[in-house]
């Protein structure tokens, strides 16, 4: 099959298959639209669009129309073809669907089509905004077999190549990879060859995962020892063929991609060796020669903490076959957010546990030092009000972490949300801040080490079924000296609209930067209004959210500021001493803030009386000077931009 689309690639004056390879016709029963509807109008213009566009960049996603006859599509072209040969093959693909008397998928809504070297699909429902990659063609089954004795050493080998296609074509700009690795059987030097390709408008991250579902998914759909196979998609591809150099490769493309297939076989050498080092040290803790007490210093002694001595938890090292099959072999379908680092997944294991499972990106700035930061710190601490790390895994260039679940995502899901924060009604709101509240207190002062977090934000707020908040995110968490009040950080990393002054613009990192970040939550969780981006419709302009709730409270119009979902289920007196010490948790000066424990101690007692604030950190002044940092306001107000933001 893949010999005769060579064939007709090489013979261009003969007609291309416009029917491609392999269609799909994934209606709900079968569902077409007539030939002059305005579906089939939206269609034909979006058909035009995305040609025209791919023959620029071979690839393109769009729509047309609105409502009901809205229109989602997205084109690709391999990344070796001309414009004008990516134009023709798609023209004819899409003239063989729209067409009334068109042999393939003829007026259908939701179309798929495939081939060698193109693939298109359009739909009435939304499948872009998921980067959902389905359907999906798997192509391979009848090639030949490599010998059963070389099966393992074969498919060790393509899972390599594969991976590093998909590592690289995810940071490639136009998406697109191609590589070849050496390969030796019954004595004949051989060459296997890879292609890995996504539609352009995927972010890294995106890429990278679509391709990694299909690598995971090639010893299922196309068995073990193929000499080659494919997996199409309508977001991403992935092929390799043996001794068939199925693509046109360039020079410098394919010197790059050899250079990282020996890195990938180098890595390979020292996770086994890694293997080797954690058994050894497991094997030390067994006979009690191991320290617990003693700080990890790499990885091979954090991953020696599954056995929590102090703590009693469990720390499990998961095989990586096992979070692809729990995640669906990664599917887009199956993210619950993106991370700053890489993709949260939902996973289901076998026993029906689910979990959370964070895959770092191979481009993130969260390298070895903090996935060994994250595991450290997170797996020593025990809270109920801090989410717990079941384990990790660690395969080739692979660093994941497997988390609880929490079944009502996290507090900005809700809160920022018109409809769903009205779920959340005063008192639920007032256990989540308790809570948050308890959660940094432990970091603080009651866990073994002085814990800040540098992240705090709503995002990092996690719900369980009973809305309990739980802290997580701990990448760029960091262990406080308990001898000094502050220190310079060496680094920058945080969110724009909670970071403190102090720390934004010095670098002056201390327990009570967690503190300004809490006082920030605790605005947007009695306002409903998120602080990053804030926008005030009423009367005054406002740079943020900080100055508008000062302004609400100085000037007793602070029910303005409330949340009006939540009705007068609240008591006034209640009310206030929230909003004043959240006022009081973002003033300029980091010693005008109160520590966690006061902030514990106003909010379980009614009998102590909250101090006055004074004027918040990003606010102007009547002469419009900047209060934290004395420079000049402008009609921008002010911005940041952190060396790892998230």
């Amino acid at each position: 099959m893949f010999a005769a689309l060579a064939i007709l690639l090489l013979l261009s004056s003969l007609p291309a298959r416009s029917a491609g390879d392999r269609s799909f016709c994934t209606d709900a029963s079968n569902v077409t639209y007539s030939p002059n509807s305005t579906y089939s109008s939206n269609l034909r213009s979006l058909a035009d669009e995305l040609i025209v566009r791919a023959m620029e960049s071979q690839s393109a996603t769009g729509t047309a129309g609105t409502g009901s006859d809205k229109v989602y599509g997205t084109v690709l072209c391999r990344g070796d073809s001309t414009g004008a040969d990516c134009g023709r093959r798609l023209r004819e693909a899409f003239d063989g669907t729209i067409n009334a008397n068109g042999a393939i998928c003829a007026l259908h809504r939701d179309v798929a089509l495939y081939s060698e070297l193109y693939q298109l699909r359009f739909s009435d429902e939304d499948f872009l905004s998921s980067f959902s990659n389905a359907p999906e063609w798997a192509d391979g089954t009848n090639l030949n077999l490599v010998p059963a004795a070389e099966t393992r050493q074969f498919d060790g080998l393509v899972n390599k190549l594969t991976r590093t296609l998909a590592e690289t074509a995810a940071r490639q700009p136009d998406r697109y990879a191609t590589a070849d690795a050496p390969w030796s059987s019954q004595g004949r030097e051989q060459t296997v060859y890879g292609l890995a390709q996504c539609t352009q408008d995927m972010p890294p991250e995106r890429c990278r995962a679509c391709l990694d579902g299909v690598v995971a998914e090639m010893r299922q759909k196309i068995g073990l020892g193929r000499m080659g196979g494919a997996i199409h998609g309508a977001r991403c591809t992935l092929r390799y063929e043996t001794d068939t150099q199925f693509f046109t490769a360039t020079g410098q493309r394919k010197g790059h991609a050899l250079l990282i297939i020996g890195t990938v076989y180098a890595v390979s050498i020292l996770c086994t060796r890694l293997l080797f080092c954690v058994l050894y040290i497991i094997g030390r803790r067994k006979q009690g020669k191991t320290n617990s007490m003693e700080q990890p210093k790499n990885i091979d002694e954090i991953l020696s903490l599954w056995k929590m001595e102090d703590t009693g938890s469990e720390f499990t090292l998961y095989d990586f076959l096992q979070i692809a099959d729990a995640t669906d072999n990664f599917s887009p379908s199956k993210i619950l957010v993106e991370g700053g680092f890489g993709p949260v997944y939902k996973g289901v294991f076998p026993d029906g546990q689910k979990v959370a499972i964070k895959k770092l990106a191979a481009q993130s700035r969260q390298g070895l030092v903090e996935f060994k930061n994250e595991i450290q710190l997170v797996a020593k601490l025990q809270h109920r009000h801090l989410v717990r790390l079941l384990g990790c895994c660690v395969h080739d260039e692979e660093k994941i972490l497997i988390y609880e679940y929490m079944t009502n995502k996290s507090l900005d899901y809700f809160i920022f949300d018109p409809i769903r924060r009205t779920s959340l009604n005063w008192t639920i709101r007032v256990k989540i801040v308790e809570g948050i509240a308890q959660g940094l207190l432990y970091l603080h002062e009651h866990s073994r080490l002085c814990i800040i977090h540098r992240d705090l934000k709503a995002s990092n707020i996690l719900l369980d079924t009973e809305l309990n908040p739980k802290i997580s995110d701990f990448g760029m968490a960091r262990i406080f000296p308990s001898d000094v009040t502050q220190e310079k950080a060496s680094r920058l990393v945080g969110t724009y609209g909670y970071m403190a002054p102090e720390y934004a613009f010095g670098g002056l990192l201390s327990i009570k930067s967690d503190v300004f970040s809490f006082g920030v939550l605790l605005l947007e969780i009695i306002s409903g209004k998120r602080s990053a981006g804030f926008q005030h419709s009423g009367d005054g302009e406002f740079p943020n959210l900080l100055q508008y709730a000062w302004q609400m409270w100085k000037e007793g119009r602070w029910r303005e500021l409330i949340d009006q979902s939540l009705g007068d289920e609240y008591k006034p007196g209640d009310m206030m001493k929230y909003l004043t010490l959240a006022l009081m948790c973002v003033q300029v000066k980091a010693v005008d803030r109160p520590t966690m424990s006061d902030i514990v101690t106003m909010l379980s007692s009614d009998d102590i009386t909250v101090l006055e604030p004074m004027q918040p950190a990003y606010s102007c002044t009547s002469t419009d000077v900047l209060v934290n940092v004395n420079v000049s306001c402008t009609r921008n107000y002010i911005t940041l931009t952190t060396v790892d933001g998230r």
